[in-house]
Parts: structure tokens; sequence; C-alpha cells
């Protein structure tokens, strides 16, 4: 066996072995572009290597250099496969220690993410020394969504110019700073903040594509940028705005006039229906929190985004409160993975889920199964909050409604007990989720709708009696045509619904 760096005649061979391994279905489908690979070849940005048996290539792996801020030292290592023909030989074992012997003395952290559908990847982390970090639920939309184990290493300086001792978190996050530190071997306290209050959400902001001009005003405003940012990310503002569109990057700012309050920049990753936050910049706390509270509910509203994410600093307390507040459940604490002015700061990912908590095929070695067994009961619970409204209803105003578009709904209206002998108040819509009502008509039960009128403009003046301790959920007219203008394809399914309820 012999492991060498690639070379343009290896690319066809390369692209075929992630087609034997994954058919269309890897997560970078860019893999399968051949001016892609060889742009790859001749990176600077990339350590790559093959492994070759008698002039075959059976193997190939690769350290990405520009993951994160031009200075971060970062190294993503992964986009290892294999020939499946040759399964059982240590293949994968022997090209990820190549590219970490490789990118030794390049990067100062260097992480994995590693498949959950199988342990192969997560052992070979294990026996290079990429140590867990965290379990990120269902990360990737393959064949179904995938869910990854994170895992790391600090290299060379990345120890030593690490913030140590000073990260400040909440208590939703200890238990996940601390078996991070831990496997990194890391002998360091951390301080846990009680009662700590998020960034006010409910701040009415004028939000605007950014602009040129207005782009000159935000790089004046060093909050968020230069002293203390909040949220990190490979992304930032000070590219320029055709480096920005080149990467994807979405910016806003929010305006007061003429006035520039602040930025945020995100991402959309349309193949896996999720948006990543990557920057905030703003002086006032308001400022922070509307700006925050419109990209979620842009990113759920405009993409409809099954995953939302976002890496957080260990050292702003409030800033992790509020992502609790806004849905968001910590998956990650990654020690030292950024480095800012002098120092490497530790990150806390986040992630907020609008899709069903269905793992699929699933299996974790001992140490993974540590992070997810402190990461998933959350999301579950969150997820079991979400459904337990409308679940297993098999109503008929609900016919051919996706489990995401049931979230929307549950989303955008409320549910609550009535107990027997109480009336429903009047112009609005009501879906049974357990229990019964007498209307002048007759019984509705269990999955029934009272009130669908007001869908169609009709007053809808019912009276409706609990003749035993029920349940419903709730929507008002208002809120039933703002769901449906943000979600139209929902709208009409859930109107023809409505419609043959009245038939």
């Amino acid at each position: 066996m012999n492991v060498r760096p690639i070379q343009e005649n290896d690319i066809e061979a390369v692209i075929s072995l992630f087609k034997e391994n994954y058919g269309d279905d890897y997560s970078m489908p860019e893999f399968y572009d051949p001016q892609w690979v060889k742009r790859g070849v001749y990176s600077d940005n990339i350590i790559w290597l093959v492994v070759e048996d008698e002039g075959v290539i059976v193997a190939s792996g690769a350290c990405i250099l520009n993951f994160g801020d031009y200075n971060d030292l970062i190294g993503e290592i992964g986009r290892v496969v294999v020939d499946p023909d040759t399964a059982g030989k240590g293949l994968g074992r022997l090209i990820l220690e190549s590219v970490v012997d490789a990118a030794d003395e390049r990067v100062e952290f260097a992480f994995a993410e590693a498949r959950t559908v199988h342990p192969k990847t997560q052992k070979i982390n294990d026996r290079i020394g990429l140590v867990p970090l965290g379990f990120l639920p269902l990360h990737y939309k393959m064949k179904w969504r995938e869910s990854l184990i994170l895992a790391g290493q600090l290299f060379g300086n990345g120890r030593t110019l690490r913030r140590v001792g000073r990260a400040e978190v909440v208590s939703a996050i200890a238990s996940l700073a601390r078996l991070s530190l831990k496997n990194l071997e890391l002998d360091e306290p951390i301080t846990v903040r009680e009662n700590v209050r998020g960034y006010p959400l409910d701040t009415t902001l004028d939000i605007q594509p950014l602009t040129a001009t207005a782009m000159m005003r935000v790089l004046k405003i060093e909050q968020g940028r230069v002293i203390e940012p909040e949220i990190f990310s490979g992304m930032h503002l000070d590219e320029g705005m055709p480096q920005l569109a080149a990467r994807k990057g979405n910016y806003v700012v929010a305006m007061d006039g003429d006035r520039v309050l602040g930025a945020l920049g995100f991402v959309h990753y349309e193949r896996h229906e999720s948006v990543r936050i990557v920057e905030l910049i703003a002086q006032e706390e308001n400022v922070k929190g509307g700006l925050l509270n419109w990209a979620i509910n842009h990113a759920q509203e405009e993409y409809e985004a099954q995953v939302i994410e976002c890496d957080v600093s260990a050292y702003s307390p409030r800033m992790q409160q509020t992502m609790l507040d806004m849905g968001f459940l910590p998956t990650s604490y990654v020690p030292g993975m950024v480095f800012h002015q002098t120092g490497r700061y530790d990150i806390i990912k986040f992630a907020k889920l609008n899709t069903p908590w269905e793992l699929g095929p699933f299996e974790l070695t001992e140490s993974a199964k540590e992070y997810f067994d402190i990461v998933a009961p959350a999301f579950e619970r969150a997820a079991q909050e979400h459904e337990k409204r409308l679940r297993a209803l098999h109503a008929p105003a609900l016919k051919n409604i996706t489990p995401l578009e049931v979230y929307l709904i549950n989303r955008a209206g409320r549910a609550f007990n009535v107990p027997q002998g109480a009336e429903l108040e009047p112009h609005t819509m009501y879906l049974v989720v357990n229990g019964a009502f007498r209307l002048q008509e007759g019984v509705v039960g269990q999955g029934g709708v009272i009130g669908a009128d007001i869908a169609f403009g009709d007053a809808a003046d019912i009276r409706a009696v609990a003749i035993e301790d029920a349940r419903v959920f709730a929507l008002t007219k208002a809120e039933l045509d703002a769901l449906c203008e943000a979600h139209p394809r929902l709208g009409l399914k859930l109107y023809q619904n409505l419609a043959g309820l009245r038939a």
C-alpha cells in the first residue's frame, strides 16, 4: 500500500469510489464534479491523500484547512472513502492517520464528523486520537436525516493559546462542557451561571438587506465583530460583499432611519434544508435579540428549515440563554475551536430542530454514546412536546399534511384543556385532540373540527360545549391566514381538507 498526495489523473478513480459507496446521496454533491475535485487537487487549502494498491486507488481522505477564519488554523479531517471490495484491511484508519500526520504542523485544532449509521469512523477517530466532543442530531439530509458524532483534538499551540478557566456557561451546558474538557485532558474549572436572562426577543426592528453603504456603517460597529463576538463561524463581514456572495452568505441590517443598529449573517443550505447563523454585530441588547428572532422566523417561514444551527461563545451566558429561549438546544462543547485576537475560544454548538425525531439506522461507540445520552433526551422531549398536540389523530383536516407541516401548524396555534361543561369561544377554529363537544347539529369527537367556516369568511358563531373533559387545538382567523400566507402549499392542502369537511 502506498499513501501519497492526490494527482490530477486520480480524479475519476476517487469520484468512482464516492459513487460506489454513496450512490448519488453523498452529503457534498460537488465531490462528483471533476472540475471541483480538480480545484481541490491544486488548492493550497486542502491536504488530500490517496492510498494506492498495485496502481489502483483504493482509498481517499482530506484535511480542509480553510474551514474557519483565515487565522483559526482549523483542519476538517474527513471525506474518507474506501473501496468497498477492500473492507476489513484497515484502509480507513490508514488514510485518516496519514491525513492527521500531514496536517499536524498546519493546524491547532482538527475535527472530524463521523456518521452514526455504523461505528466504523467513530472507532477510527478514537484510535487516531480524535476524541468525541458532541452529538449533532439530524444534521445532514441524505436518504434520511443522519446524525453525526463530532470529534476533535488540539495540536501545537492549540492548548497553550486557550482562555484557560474563563468559560462561563448556563447550567444546561455544564455537563457537556465537563465531558469535553475531560476527553481532551484539560483539567480546569468552568463557571456555571444560574438564573441568566437572555436578550429581549420582542423588539420590532426595521430589517433590510445589506447594501454597500450599510456595510461601511456596520464595519464601524466593533461589538460582536472585534470586541467579544458571541457568535462564531468561518464567515465574516470584513471579507467584502463579493466574497460573501460567492460563499452564499446572506446579510441583513437593522435600521433606525439612516442609522445602522446592527447586522446578522446566515447561510441557507438548500440540499440539507438547514440554515446556519454565522455572525451577529450589534451593541444594544434589544437589537441582538430582535435580529436573532427575525433570523429564526425567516429561516422557518422563508426556507422551512428543518435544522437551524449556531456556534456560540462559551464566555457569553446571556447569548447561550437566548439560544435556549428561542428553542435551541446544545449539541457540542468544543474547546479552543476558533482563534480570536490573541487566544483560542471555546464554543458551544446549538441546534433547533423543526423536524420529527426520527434517527433511522443508528449505532454508537461507548465514547460517542456518552454525548448522545447528554444531548438526545432534551431533543426527544422537545419533539414530543411539539407532536403531542396533534399526534396520531388521523384527522381528516390533516389529510396529506407532512410531519414538518404538522409542526408548522403546531407552532402557529395553541392547545389547551377544556373542562366538562365549558363552552368554546366563537370566531376560532378548533381541532378536537381528545374528548367530545355537543353542537346544535350533533357531537364532534376526537379528530373533528369545530368552526371550520371561519376559513371561508363565515362568522362561525358556534355554541360548542364539552360533554366531557377535553383538549383542543385552536387557530384564530388571523393565525390561520398568517400560516397559509407563509406556507402556501400547506395552506392549499389545509383549505382543501376543510372544504371537504363542509361538503
